[in-house]
């Protein structure tokens, strides 16, 4: 079974911690230090089994820090993990109860998706989940080879935008202009006293 995905060469575990904490460890009367925890399953499991293990341990493994490091710091910052990759509930690829299944999963982008192994795949247990990874796939390749050209018409438009504002500020000007020039040649020439 595969358990890893391979992202910009390097191997990363096909893995969705569940929960940290902290627990306390020391001896003989020694000052107690804090050891950080995490509990992990694989993604697409549901209600598989779970891993435990020290987070300091865990670093050792880049396959598996990697999959875990963005939660540990969100978990320690207190704040929401950031999805990484494009959102699932964002891709028009599944339904809003596809999402939710994927979700559940662990599941949480279309880059997960993409990369879940075979295994993974029988674990969600979602009707025809390969064709959707297939898709994810070619939504991701689209998106790479889009890129570029999605830059380049992000660039004209803000050019656009520019180029018309000159013109806009441009044609007041010359409207003053010409509203100066009307109002001095319709006065009366000043007659010498």
């Amino acid at each position: 079974m595969n358990d890893m995905s391979i992202t910009d060469d390097r191997q990363v575990a096909h893995i969705f911690p569940l929960r940290f904490w902290t627990d306390f460890e020391g001896t003989d009367g020694a000052e107690l230090r804090e050891v950080d925890w995490v509990e992990w399953t694989r993604k697409g499991s549901q209600n598989g089994t779970t891993t435990s293990d020290k987070v300091i341990r865990v670093q050792k493994d880049p396959a598996k820090w990697d999959a875990i490091k963005p939660y540990y710091r969100a978990w320690k910052e207190k704040t929401e993990a950031v999805i990484e990759g494009y959102a699932l509930d964002a891709w028009p690829g599944v339904t809003a109860q596809q999402a939710k299944v994927l979700k559940d999963r662990h599941v949480l982008s279309v880059e997960d998706l993409a990369n879940s192994s075979e295994a993974d795949l029988v674990k969600i247990g979602l009707p025809g989940i390969r064709l959707i990874q297939q898709k994810a796939k070619a939504f991701l390749e689209a998106r790479k080879s889009t890129a570029p050209v999605a830059a380049e018409v992000a660039q004209l438009r803000e050019e656009n935008k520019t180029m018309r504002e000159e013109l806009e500020a441009a044609m007041q000007l010359l409207k003053e202009l010409n509203e100066k020039e009307t109002s001095r040649r319709g006065k009366a020439p000043k007659e010498d006293a």
